[in-house]
């Protein structure tokens, strides 16, 4: 009888053979596979992304769904990831980049807003929220939403904040269903992109007429000021040490360090014509920007910057719960993961 390691060294190439006509996978080594019986669905575990291993994150595989790209999500516990354009949403394998099926999710996902959240895929909609399971591909229900459509969302911990055309941006916590609503400054307008810190306590907005605020939620009526700037800012973010990214400078990311007591303003990165979205590395080292010049890695405290693709124009990216996997979504239908070799 093999034992249990004889049988996984058996399972793993016919594993690794898997593919899609649609994909094109990495000669790097595979993902590593989960022990049997560990998961509903395969694991995958490289390394985090960081200050030891940015410089290895290679491109392990690339399908071309089509469509322009909405929003993208990815998990290395399900080992899955999501891909949702104006064609609709698929789900890929993330060893192989196989299509492992579609859900039924609504037409109008809002762009950069599939996370999720206690297992289960959160996908925001201009007109409300849904929950998928990914095991069964099923709907599991929604989440009761003000009727305002929503124009951008953010996620941290067990929050989801909802920014609506009537000018609030409603927080809900989807672990106690209590409800923190901001009201942002000036008319009713939309807001461009959230961002919420990594404890779910802050909350910053960039409005499309180029100013950002941010707010303790636990004093959700008490605005801060952070900048004023010309152009819009499509994309915002916090770093899990506290470092706030925003590009509303034409052509720069700007790094700042907020507190209630005021701002200070460090970096100037510069980055393509424009961001659509930034995420930290879990050790705060690297910025990780989607947008006109495709992909790349910037280093926080540093010069270096990493391209990992320039051959499209991103539109969203994510990073799995580990931090070590990131998946690409571009307008040109395709979407790409990549990872530490």
């Amino acid at each position: 009888m093999l034992s249990f390691r004889g049988s996984l060294a058996l399972l793993v190439p016919w594993l690794a053979s898997l593919g899609c006509a649609a994909s094109r996978t990495s000669a790097d080594a595979p993902l590593e596979v989960a022990a049997l019986g560990q998961a509903p669905l395969a694991r995958v575990s490289p390394p985090p992304i960081g200050a030891r291993t940015a410089e290895t994150v290679k491109l392990r595989w690339e399908a071309l769904p089509g469509g322009f790209a909405r929003a993208v999500a990815v998990t290395s516990s399900l080992g899955r990831v999501v891909y949702s354009s104006d064609r609709g949403t698929t789900v890929f394998d993330a060893r192989t980049g196989k299509a492992t099926g579609e859900l039924d999710t609504c037409d109008d996902v809002v762009r950069g807003s599939l996370f999720f959240q206690a297992g289960k895929l959160v996908v925001v909609c201009r007109g409300g929220v849904e929950f998928h399971s990914l095991a069964d591909s099923k709907k599991l229900g929604k989440l009761e939403t003000n009727s305002a459509p929503i124009t951008a969302a953010a996620s941290a911990g067990s929050r989801l904040a909802l920014a609506h055309r009537d000018g609030v941006v409603r927080v809900h916590d989807l672990s106690s269903s209590k409800l923190v609503e901001v009201v942002v400054p000036g008319p009713p307008i939309d807001v461009k992109s959230l961002a919420l810190d990594a404890a779910a306590e802050r909350l910053a907005v960039a409005w499309v007429q180029g100013s950002i605020w941010w707010w303790q939620l636990s004093e959700p009526t008490v605005f801060h000021k952070l900048v004023r700037h010309e152009n819009e800012s499509d994309s915002i973010a916090f770093a899990p040490d506290g470092v706030f990214a925003e590009e509303g400078r034409q052509g720069f990311t700007t790094l700042w360090r907020i507190a209630a007591g005021g701002a200070e303003q460090g970096a100037a990165i510069e980055n393509g014509a424009w961001v659509k979205r930034f995420l930290f590395t879990r050790d705060s080292s690297w910025l990780v920007r989607g947008g006109s010049d495709g992909l790349d890695l910037a280093e926080v405290n540093g010069s270096r910057r990493l391209v990992l693709d320039t051959a499209g124009q991103v539109e969203d990216i994510a990073m799995d719960e580990s931090g070590a996997l990131i998946a690409s979504g571009d307008r040109a239908g395709r979407l790409m993961l990549f990872a530490p070799r």
